[in-house]
């Protein structure tokens, strides 16, 4: 059995981080798509979501999934790990190697 070293009842104590990310996430969107001189409804179009969507991720409002966040980046003529470049793993969620 698999067991994991962040009990889900402590896990509320720990979304700070993770909300950290998504926004610098959505940072990430904003600057690349304005570097790129691409509207929010440019990138909707490409990625076939709404720009009002687009404007709540850039604002870590919504919380993009995976096929969200790929289809994103390739739009943005990035990879995913660009859009994640500058997130830090915080010291409470590093593992030392077993």
């Amino acid at each position: 059995m698999v067991s994991f070293p962040i009990a889900y009842e402590n896990f509320s104590m720990r979304k700070e981080p993770i909300e950290e990310a998504i926004a610098i996430f959505g940072t990430q969107v904003r600057n690349k798509r304005i570097h790129l001189d691409m509207t929010q409804e440019e990138l909707a179009y490409e990625v076939e979501l709404s720009p009002n969507y687009i404007g709540y991720i850039e604002r870590a409002e919504r919380h993009p999934g995976i096929y969200q966040i790929i289809a994103i980046s390739f739009a943005l003529g990035v990879s995913p790990s660009y859009l994640f470049n500058d997130v830090n793993v915080p010291e409470e969620f590093k593992r030392s190697p077993e």
